[in-house]
């Protein structure tokens, strides 16, 4: 569902240069939490205020099933549809204000190297790791151990860790942006809201002109960021995130 909130511009979606969209309500969920003032999370595109290349954002969607894995969509309900499918674990936050963050972290229960799938909620968006680096971060000893992470997740129409660039690039066309090791995509589009978001924004601005109202909230914008990292040649590390917001 799309957020429908007052305009403003923020700067948004992760690892990307920045796109601007209206603030998204940020939910916690799924307590108890615990937090972690610092930045070890490296994987993390929340972590910092991303790199100052500019980068060129296409106009273009995704399947929606893109922005789920293992059944579990990027939502405000993701905290807990994961605990339920993959079971409890403890809810760490880091970061403050834009970086604020929420993650839910799994990791496989067999095989080596350990496969690693976090989910995350930052001040706009929702997004999820999936990822066979085990370099070290404050924390790590808090994920949940389930049987159903592996490299063998598929995303999407295939996506899978282990893959080589060109055939991420099959999948999910041009990248904005690439280099030896990295594939970055930033892509945005214009959505239509459903009657029922409609119908819930007039309730919540009875006040508002028709011409207004219209104006602001029969549209929203759709943002999405993805980067997969290489290790000779071979997807170890993928992000997927999203922002809605009128």
């Amino acid at each position: 569902m799309s957020s429908l909130q007052s305009p403003a511009h923020i700067a948004c979606i992760a690892f990307l240069a920045l796109l601007f969209f209206p603030p998204h309500r940020l939910v916690r969920q799924n307590p108890p939490s615990s937090a972690y003032p610092d930045n070890s999370d490296w994987w993390s595109g929340l972590n910092s205020s991303g790199s100052d290349e500019a980068v060129n954002v296409q106009e273009r969607e995704l399947p929606p099933a893109t922005f789920r894995v293992l059944g579990i969509g990027l939502s405000e309900e993701m905290f807990r549809r994961a605990a339920a499918k993959l079971g409890k674990t403890q809810i760490l936050e880091r970061g403050d204000a834009s970086t604020g963050r929420s993650q839910a972290c799994y990791v496989s229960s067999k095989g080596s190297p350990k496969t690693f799938l976090i989910f995350e909620q930052g001040e706009v968006d929702y997004g999820f790791y999936l990822f066979s680096d085990s370099r070290p971060w404050n924390g790590m000893d808090r994920c949940t151990p389930s049987a159903l992470v592996s490299d063998e997740i598929s995303i999407g129409l295939g996506l899978h860790l282990g893959q080589s660039p060109a055939e991420v690039v099959a999948i999910l066309g041009k990248p904005s942006r690439r280099s030896k090791d990295e594939l970055l995509y930033s892509l945005h589009a214009k959505k239509k809201n459903s009657p029922e978001d409609l119908r819930s924004a007039r309730q919540a601005n009875p006040d508002m002109s028709d011409s207004e109202f219209h104006e602001n909230y029969d549209f929203y914008d759709l943002g999405v960021g993805i980067l997969a990292r290489f290790t000779n040649f071979r997807l170890t590390y993928l992000s997927i995130s999203k922002s809605e917001a009128t």
